[in-house]
């Protein structure tokens, strides 16, 4: 066809050909520009199918009008000749700059490709319209580094509720069996299950990987052993230059359940856009000058150890940041817009607050941010509750034992809530105080001031449930958690929370299950694997208990929160001396200052063969709020004090107290 005419379009040269089109490149004649032409090849000219395929991909497309997206100019039919006229994009593939020697593309480079590809995705999905051919060869990079997602040939139109294909469809896509470039394939859909728009959010987060990497995220020489490799592996592992944001935004995108991944592609471009700020806009504070011991152990932070943060931040941030609403009701995990500060440079330092505490994890410089905020806007209560919390984090991180933080951290919440009383986040955050404080029997009325101001508080409905828990009753806490993981499944202080209730419960089978999950799609979160560690602990199986902790070995081990199991194993290995070093006066006087680390002690010291020091433990637990009589009953490292008249005492305290609720 080169040098012929096709309509008004002059056909100059081919410039590439796949699946079920030929493109060239050819001058518009009437405006005076050059076009990119897709035709139907000539040996499917004759096959109806592919004709109403290719018709049904013109409608799709025409539809979409997106900076980021290839623009259609125009479809139409010269003498049984079907084409697709659209914008002449110049540009290199993503593929080709991203794969190859050396470890992929700069960060901040990455994460400005991976917003655009989001924001085209997001376009489309909001018109029902699903790309399914995503991969790095189909993204052209143009040469002012704008993003240009191609060849939506594959796209089909959405429907409302995801069913059957029809036998049409069937046949459709039976053209090339499985559609798609197979690495890129989400495994719903090798397994034969229709795509949908969190099929191509797994494309997005296979083209993620590959441009921090520069490697394929799954390998094989075959395309059974790639397929295999999709359908059963994790990804290869990231680097260390990745930082624990992106790499947890990479990991949500590659779930292998699509219930599990991000709900759509703004939420994705809404994260990386919060990493973006973090890399690029945020001063870097010399090391020396960030001094608590706490601020220079990322691998905590990033493991997931901070559960209150996790707990009390939700989504609140990044949801409000987007530009576009939500198709998804408001629930549990997704956080209310946050009230602001009338000063644009307070509003400035907090959203910057919230990137060091999300993004990379960074208590001391979260905390200067939030400092400098309340210099410049003193009633700015958002801040303040923040800043508060902070506190309680200190200790719940395993990096503080200084009991006096939880006090300074109830006289900051109590500032917010002077300026703000309606502020859910500063009573949320009360609550928490008060159950570290051993004070449980508030937290019920902040967790419900909290709800009444925003139903959407994630840190009410966990620290409700963790009362319920330490009442013992157990089937009101996991109903709560049940809320929150039926909005995000990928919710982890939920989730571990639901797996350690059940291991109380007697199904330790069932923790060992949960905190897996967590750890198939965050392999080294620390609480899953420290309550893992325990798990197998409870059933004797110490090699596997010794395995899980092992897992955490990066993390610091002068963390009092990695401190605590390992004593707990050094016991019941009978190694005594390791044991009575891993728990000396530093740790014990963490286990008065985190209230679930108190009855930590009372499990080690009943080990050790201590019934008289286990006792004080457990009845300074139980004094603490802890109730979990039938816990206490089940629990197999408290077997050596269970004959013990005081423990019977115990019990029975907890019965008069339960029986004096009511």
């Amino acid at each position: 066809m080169i040098g012929q005419a096709l309509g008004h379009y002059e056909i100059l040269e081919q410039i590439g050909a796949g699946g079920m089109g030929v493109v060239y490149r050819a001058r518009d004649t009437r405006l005076d520009r050059i076009v990119a032409i897709k035709v139907l090849g000539q040996l499917m000219l004759g096959d109806e199918t592919a004709r109403e395929r290719f018709l049904r991909e013109a409608r799709t497309i025409s539809a979409l009008n997106h900076p980021n997206i290839c623009t259609i100019f125009e479809v139409n039919e010269v003498e049984g000749q079907i084409y697709i006229a659209m914008e002449f994009v110049e540009g290199k593939p993503l593929s080709a700059l991203a794969l190859g020697p050396g470890e992929g593309l700069p960060l901040d480079t990455a994460i400005r490709y991976g917003i655009q590809i989001a924001d085209a995705l997001d376009h489309a999905h909001e018109r029902g319209i699903v790309h399914r051919d995503l991969k790095g060869t189909n993204v052209l990079i143009t040469p002012e580094g704008r993003v240009k997602v191609l060849d939506f040939g594959l796209a089909k139109k959405m429907r409302n509720e995801v069913g059957e294909l029809t036998r049409s469809e069937r046949s459709l896509t039976a053209v090339g069996g499985i559609v798609g470039t197979l690495g890129y394939i989400a495994p719903e859909v090798l397994r034969g299950q229709q795509a949908d728009a969190r099929s191509d959010l797994w494309a997005l987060g296979i083209i993620l990987y590959e441009m921090v990497t520069g490697d394929f995220a799954f390998k094989g020489n075959t395309a059974f052993e790639i397929t295999s490799s999709i359908l059963r592996d994790p990804p290869g592992p990231l680097s260390d230059r990745v930082p624990p944001g992106l790499r947890a935004t990479i990991q949500r995108c590659l779930a292998k359940e699509p219930a599990q991944r991000y709900p759509r592609a703004g939420e994705v471009r809404s994260a990386l856009e919060m990493l973006q700020s973090g890399i690029l806009a945020l001063p870097v504070v010399p090391e020396a000058a960030r001094g608590a011991p706490w601020s220079r152990r990322r691998w905590l932070w990033a493991a997931g150890v901070v559960g209150l943060l996790t707990l009390a931040g939700g989504a609140g941030v990044t949801l409000y940041r987007q530009r576009s609403a939500s198709p998804m009701p408001v629930g549990p995990v997704f956080g209310a817009r946050p009230t602001l500060s009338k000063n644009p440079e307070a509003n400035e330092y907090f959203e910057k607050a919230m990137l060091f505490l999300r993004a990379q994890y960074d208590l001391t410089r979260a905390r200067q941010m939030l400092e400098r905020a309340l210099q410049l806007d003193p009633h700015f209560a958002e801040a303040r509750g923040w800043y508060g919390l902070t506190y309680v984090l200190m200790i719940d991180s395993g990096y503080s034992n200084d009991t006096s933080f939880l006090y300074k951290a109830e006289e900051e919440i109590r500032r917010a809530l002077a300026d703000d009383p309606n502020s859910a986040r500063a009573h949320s955050a009360l609550a928490a105080v008060y159950a570290y404080q051993g004070r449980k029997e508030l937290v019920p009325g902040e967790a419900e001031k909290a709800l009444k101001a925003n139903p959407a508080e994630p840190a009410a409905y966990i620290w409700l449930s963790n009362y319920h828990a330490l009442n013992g009753d157990y089937a009101e806490a996991q109903d709560l958690l049940k809320k929150l993981l039926d909005r995000d499944p990928l919710f982890f202080p939920a989730r571990i929370n639901f797996g350690e209730n059940l291991r109380q419960q007697g199904d330790v089978a069932g923790a060992i299950r949960e905190q897996e999950k967590v750890l198939e799609q965050d392999p080294q979160n620390l609480y899953a694997l420290l309550l893992l560690a325990e798990a197998y602990m409870t059933q004797g199986e110490l090699a596997k208990a010794r395995q899980a902790l092992e897992r955490g070995r990066p993390a610091d081990r002068q963390n009092f929160l990695v401190r605590l199991p390992w004593a707990l194993l050094f016991a019941l290995e009978g190694k005594r001396k390791e044991a009575l070093q891993e728990m000396n006066e530093e740790l014990l006087k963490f286990a008065t200052a985190h209230f679930l680390a108190t009855y930590g002690a009372a499990e080690f010291y009943a080990v050790m063969g201590e019934p008289a020091k286990s006792l004080e433990w457990l009845d300074r637990a139980v004094r603490n709020g802890d109730e979990r009589a039938e816990w206490f009953r089940r629990d197999a490292l408290l077997a050596n004090i269970r004959s013990q008249p005081r423990f019977r005492q115990i019990l029975e305290s907890i019965a008069f107290r339960r029986q004096q609720r009511g």
